[in-house]
């Protein structure tokens, strides 16, 4: 899916600014030196964390997007260690971080709780005892509760696209992740540019909140957004900070 659109991905995904925000208050903080960033895509955060003098280690699973944040990083002119892997498997970086983030609806490509816990306590062996772990996904609480099938489109007027999204509920508990990219036209028709589906697992703010207890982690807060609101019903996003345990006997 993520390969078809990785030469659109900057139009649809860009570097938010309440995002950029949160993060540069919370680097600042908590005293931030080493970030890894997993589901990094074509590499905007990761490269607006080296423009802030951090030390960064981006991960993707897709060659393309991997590719391309390599090639934005050479023209920029920063240095990011961009690599291709799964975060289910973090052994081959070198050293802890301070800080990892997994945003922008990452997690939920995980489908089993095997996965789940693997990825997280992979995550967790990556940071220094007392590290923050920063998680972004779709509110899915809402998302069940009001059994919503559609997302917004991301309309994107300067490359002239639009993003669709559209959930199929499935019997197993799973969702697939419908979306097409369409491409308005100088004579006002559109082109599809294709559609692609992918399984995800609607992890909710409680099963987030279990799994992270059970791994390791503890002082969870969540959000509703990058703004800090409460998180509730009607919340878009759920954003999860938390902390590896800074005990080493019980980390």
């Amino acid at each position: 899916m993520y390969k078809e659109l990785s030469h659109y991905y900057d139009f649809i995904f860009p570097a938010g600014e309440s995002q950029l925000k949160f993060f540069r208050q919370t680097f600042d903080d908590l005293g931030v030196s080493r970030v890894l960033d997993l589901g990094c895509g074509s590499g905007n955060y990761p490269l607006e964390f080296a423009k802030w003098g951090l030390t960064v280690v981006g991960l993707d699973y897709e060659q393309e997007m991997i590719r391309l944040a390599r090639e934005k990083a050479r023209k920029a002119g920063v240095s990011v260690d961009f690599m291709t892997g799964d975060m289910r498997n973090l052994e081959d970086i070198d050293g802890k971080f301070d800080a990892i983030i997994c945003i922008g609806n990452s997690l939920p490509h995980l489908l089993t709780d095997k996965d789940l816990t693997t990825a997280l306590k992979q995550m967790k062996e990556k940071l220094y005892h007392g590290g923050i772990l920063i998680i972004q996904t779709v509110n899915y609480d809402r998302i069940l509760k009001g059994n919503i099938t559609q997302l917004p489109d991301i309309i994107n007027r300067q490359a002239n696209i639009i993003f669709t999204r559209h959930y199929d509920f499935r019997p197993d508990g799973l969702i697939d992740f419908k979306t097409t990219l369409i491409k308005n036209q100088p004579n006002g028709s559109q082109q599809s540019l294709g559609n692609a589906q992918v399984p995800l697992r609607p992890l909710t703010r409680s099963v987030l909140e279990n799994f992270l207890e059970d791994v390791g982690f503890e002082d969870t807060e969540v959000y509703g957004d990058f703004n800090r609101k409460t998180h509730g019903r009607d919340s878009q996003s759920t954003v999860l900070q938390t902390f590896r345990r800074r005990s080493c006997k019980l980390g």
